[in-house]
């Protein structure tokens, strides 16, 4: 199976999203920090791991909603 030869995107202003994948029967978590859906999928498909419907995917993107001050406090406190 060739490699796929992965590129930077650049559609997030250099940030890359973090994806979590959880795996529900043991309670295990991935973090990985990637550009983009398919580069989070080869890192997973690096570790090899078995029975894949035991993994959820989550991901964080680079910018979040917050509602939090720059001090790092809730605005409505």
């Amino acid at each position: 199976m060739p490699k796929k030869k992965i590129q930077y995107r650049g559609d997030d202003d250099e940030r890359n999203s973090v994806y979590m994948f959880h795996n529900e029967r043991y309670d295990v978590h991935l973090f990985t920090n990637a550009d983009g859906w398919n580069q989070a999928m080869t890192t997973f498909d690096i570790c090899n791991f078995p029975h894949r419907d035991d993994w959820k995917v989550y991901v964080a993107c680079g910018q979040q909603p917050t509602n939090t001050s720059k001090k790092g406090r809730y605005k409505y406190e």
